[in-house]
């Protein structure tokens, strides 16, 4: 959610634009490329963001400060 909630913030939009693919966000974050996919689903299910190859978008902003 930090993740998130700073490239909303430094992209200036609810739709982020990913620089890099899922398997380095992942290592960037120290977790398996599988683990990263999982939580993403999981948001997506709960209605928080939605995804494509390339970008991130968060239905609420708001969640983002919780």
């Amino acid at each position: 959610m930090d993740f998130l909630a700073f490239e909303c913030h430094v992209q200036g939009s609810n739709r982020i634009k990913l620089t890099i693919t899922k398997k380095e966000l992942a290592e960037k974050f120290g977790i398996q490329r599988t683990s990263l996919s999982r939580e993403l689903q999981k948001m997506r299910e709960e209605g928080m963001i939605d995804y494509d190859r390339d970008h991130i978008f968060i239905k609420d902003v708001a969640i983002l400060s919780k």
